[in-house]
Formats: C-alpha cells, structure tokens, sequence
C-alpha cells in the first residue's frame, strides 16, 4: 500500500485555512457565516475533482462519496470544519483532511471499494456561534434537532442562519439527506499533550469523557458605583466570582480527571462606574465517570441557588454521554499499527468530538496524533507533518480492510 506524502495533509489544511485566516495566522469560522459556507464550497470542489460525489444535508453538511459495489453499505470518516474564536489549522479540520486523502488514495490505487466510502465534513461541532454543540453530527445521525430559535450574540437565531447558508450551498451542490453509515471513524489530533510527552506518534481513543456545558445568568440590581452603599448593593458581577471560585474549590476536591471551565463571561451594563446587574457566564466540566460529572452539577445548582442578594439561574444546553468505541474497531487499530512497528498508545478523550454523537446509533472508533506542547484551540495549534502522514496511513488501512 502507497504511502502518503507529508506534504499533501499541510498542503489540504493551509488551504483550507485560509476561509477564515486571522493576521495571527490562526482560524475563526463559526458555523454558518462567510467564512464557514466558502471553506464547506472549497472542499466539495475538491472532492469533485478527485472523483467523489459531493452533496449536502439540509444542515450543511457535506459529503463526499466513492460509490463502493455494494451500494446499501456506508463506511464513513470525517470531522468538523467550523472553528472556535481564534482557533488553529488542524481541529476537526484534519479529520476532514485525513478522510478525503485517506479515501482518495486507496481508489487510485485500487479502484472501486466493496462499500461505499464517504467522507463527512460536518458543520458544526465546537458550539462557538450558538448555545449548542454538535448540531451537524446530530442530525446526520438522527439524535436530534437543533431548535432554531436559538441566537448567536448578534440576535441572528440558528433557523436564520442556516437557511441562508445552505441555501447558497445548494446553488452548487444538491442537498441530499444521508443514511446512517454501517461505522464512523475519526482521526483527530489529541488537543493534550499526552502523546507528546510519552514520545508516541498516534494513539488510539477508548472512550469520549461526558461532558456537560451550562449558561450560567446572575441578576442583581444595577446603581451607581459611588453612592450604592455598599452593605445594600447586589452587585451580580461579585457573586458571580464568588460562585465561580467556590466551584473551583469544589473541583479541585473532587480531583483529576474532573475538568471544570469558565470560558465566557458576559457584564451588563458594562461600565466602570455602574454597579453591574447581570452576568452570563459559561460553565464547561467533563469527566469519564457520568456519575462525577452530575455530582458536579448537583453541586452547582445547590450553590446557585444559595448565593445572596441576586437570583441565580442555571441552564444547561449541553449534555454528553460517555462514548465508549467499538472493540472490534479498535481491536483492529491496534493489529494495524503493531504491524508497522509503532509504540501506541490507548488513552480517553477529554475533549468532546462528532464520534461520540455517531456512537449513540453505530459502531466508531477514533486515533489520535500528537499535539505539539498539548496546545489546541489556539492559533499556535500544531502537530507535525510525520504525525499527520502516520494518522492518515492507519486511517487508510483501517478503511481498506473495511471496505475492501
């Protein structure tokens, strides 16, 4: 079997970065906006000239297909291509990049497959637009529908923004809803800096940790900052603090692996001299044990309510089942890599990814490559061509006995 050359996964993903390209060399391309509908038109263009038949769903999803002699049999691998605020090159963009140089290596070398391969790219995944994650791979996989009231920060609601992107889409592309695949595979990069500091060039997942993300809204009552004494104040923004520090402390008991975050705080009216009177702020927490991370989350609702001189209100708009990947996928990963001499490694995923979704309804397996220094959603985001050629080799083999 060919193996790949270094160069044609950067050469994919530096293109693909450019939809988005910030001056600091790293990537903003929220689901649905000028950026996202140009990158999802690059790489339906590119797939089309490989010889892949290239659709989208009624999310904006897109698919990229080698027809296999066996129609009714669906192998699929992918990722996400929309991006955090500021993020990197290789986040669920690799996924995309390994499955498309993946699929289309093994037909010039062999020819049609046995079953059809599709490659996926899905639209949304990180939840940096609107209060929700996954709203691609959910309805791909048929788990849910993602409401369409719900808005982004410029009061633009996910109905809105959808219709219009897709819409362009659709002037090029046919929009086609898609069967469940047999299996789903995902390469992604580790997003942590296990695999770095064990010396290890892949690694393959054992499960994806349960995660929980919550909107987090305290009120209390807006005056003025210099005659608001300050026993009678309800000042939303100090108990907001005070709650976040308190629930710090209270992960911090609970211990590693518990994860607990607060990426996005919001302070309303905003001005120095004015007592605040509302704050949004996000809670993020995961852990491989269901029961620690509802423990958390009891506990945060238990303090919420207990927090003087404001109401506290909690929301929670993310919700996560530990995915546990397939045995005999997995199993397979392993012979494939032992094969080729490499050291590996099994290890969970903290961090939440489009597989998990796919598992509430079939069979899936994931491998990491490292990531340099551990960084991710950053724009020093960076993993190393020999890293990203090793995934896509594993990927293709793994895919040739599947499908061939």
């Amino acid at each position: 079997m060919e193996q790949l050359t270094d160069q044609k996964a950067i050469d994919y993903l530096t293109h693909l970065g450019q939809f988005g390209r910030l001056e600091n060399g790293g990537v903003t391309r929220f689901v649905y906006d000028d950026a996202w509908i140009a990158a999802m038109n690059h790489v339906l263009r590119d797939a089309r000239t490989r010889g892949m038949a290239a659709s989208v769903d009624s999310y904006g999803n897109g698919f990229m297909t080698y027809q296999g002699k066996t129609a009714d049999q669906v192998v699929a691998a992918g990722s996400h291509i929309d991006t955090v605020n500021q993020g990197g090159l290789y986040d669920g963009a690799y996924g995309v990049t390994a499955a498309v140089l993946a699929m289309s290596s093994l037909v010039a070398e062999f020819g049609q497959p046995k079953k059809t391969m599709t490659a996926v790219a899905f639209s949304e995944e990180e939840g940096s637009r609107f209060p929700t994650s996954f709203s691609g791979s959910k309805h791909y996989a048929g788990v849910t529908e993602t409401a369409a009231d719900l808005q982004d920060h410029q009061g633009m609601t996910f109905g809105q923004a959808r219709q219009s992107a897709v819409s362009q889409l659709a002037k090029t592309w046919p929009v086609i809803e898609q069967p469940l695949p047999i299996e789903f595979l995902e390469l992604h990069i580790e997003q942590g800096p296990i695999l770095e500091e064990k010396g290890l060039s892949v690694g393959i997942v054992s499960a994806i940790c349960e995660q929980k993300r919550f909107t987090v809204t305290v009120r209390g009552q807006t005056n003025h900052a210099g005659t608001t004494p300050q026993h009678l104040r309800r000042d939303a923004l100090k108990a907001a603090a005070k709650l976040i520090c308190d629930l710090d402390e209270a992960a911090g008991k609970i211990g590693e692996p518990l994860v607990f975050t607060v990426g996005e705080l919001t302070v309303q009216p905003g001005s120095s001299n004015v007592i605040p009177g509302l704050v949004k702020f996000s809670v993020d927490v995961r852990h491989p044990d269901k029961q620690i991370v509802d423990q958390f989350e009891a506990l945060l609702r238990k303090k919420a309510s207990q927090t003087p001189k404001v109401t506290v209100q909690v929301d929670r708009w993310l919700d996560s089942r530990p995915a546990i990947m397939d045995a005999r996928l997995k199993h397979q990963f392993e012979q494939l890599i032992a094969k080729r001499g490499l050291a590996y490694m099994t290890l969970p995923s903290g961090a939440g990814h489009d597989t998990q979704i796919m598992n509430l309804k079939v069979p899936t397996a994931m491998l990491f490559v490292p990531s340099r220094n551990g960084i991710s959603h950053s724009p020093k985001e960076y993993t190393a061509p020999a890293d990203l050629e090793t995934g896509i080799t594993i990927l293709k083999a793994q895919l040739y006995q599947e499908c061939y």
